[in-house]
């Protein structure tokens, strides 16, 4: 959840929950991290080469707003023009709609209920593939692969939102914020930023590794590889 906070000057942004071993976390979000965030969302969009003028979907809830907004300000700062779904898939035809009349750059947070209702047609799997950037939550990746698309991946990891740059080759974090260590149960962060929430080793109950090798995008920081 995101709370929605009133008067002249808030002081944060908002508040979000991730589960974890015992119960939900809740998190707080202040402003200066959110402004960090932001710009590191733009970086991810550089390196995607989304910019000005061009049409993005977004299948995300208002819920997921603690992961997703500094992306979707992101996209305000650079010009990217966006439309909104809903990440279920009784709300496919709308992405398939959106698909058809514009020329989509980019679908984000793609779902994998909505995946399957997309690639069971002919002509939505089409455009579906035709799209450059589709960064698919856990539950498409693989579908969206063995229908012989190209996905990049995206995931919310306790409070860090991760997700994977052209070379697709695992998933990218802020190192100034996040820190990946080798955990009992897989990867697990540990927060490094001057944030209003601070936490160590949060297990992210992902499968995957550590990959330290810098990246060819430029980006920098370790990734989480889950192939």
């Amino acid at each position: 959840m995101i709370a929605t906070m009133v008067g002249p000057d808030p002081e944060l942004v908002g508040i979000g929950h991730f589960r974890r071993a015992g119960g939900d976390v809740g998190f707080e979000i202040g402003w200066p991290e959110f402004g960090r965030d932001t710009v590191w969302a733009r970086r991810l969009l550089e390196v995607w080469a989304v910019g000005a003028a061009e049409h993005a979907v977004l299948t995300i809830r208002n819920s997921e707003g603690p992961w997703l907004t500094p992306l979707v300000h992101a996209m305000r700062d650079v010009g990217v023009v966006f439309s909104n779904a809903e990440p279920f898939a009784w709300d496919s035809r709308r992405v398939a709609a959106l698909m058809r009349l514009l020329s989509v750059k980019a679908v984000v947070g793609l779902p994998g209920e909505t995946a399957e209702v997309l690639l069971a047609d002919d002509d939505t799997r089409s455009l579906l593939a035709a799209v450059p950037v589709i960064w698919a939550r856990p539950d498409a990746v693989e579908q969206l692969r063995g229908a012989g698309l190209e996905p990049a991946e995206m995931a919310m990891l306790g409070p860090a939102l991760a997700l994977s740059c052209p070379e697709r080759t695992g998933l990218h974090l802020d190192p100034g914020e996040w820190h990946l260590t080798a955990g009992v149960a897989g990867p697990a962060l540990t927060v490094v930023g001057d944030r209003r929430f601070s936490g160590r080793d949060i297990e992210l109950n992902i499968d995957g590794t550590i990959d330290e090798k810098p990246c060819a995008c430029g980006l920098p920081g370790p990734r989480i590889r889950t192939e």
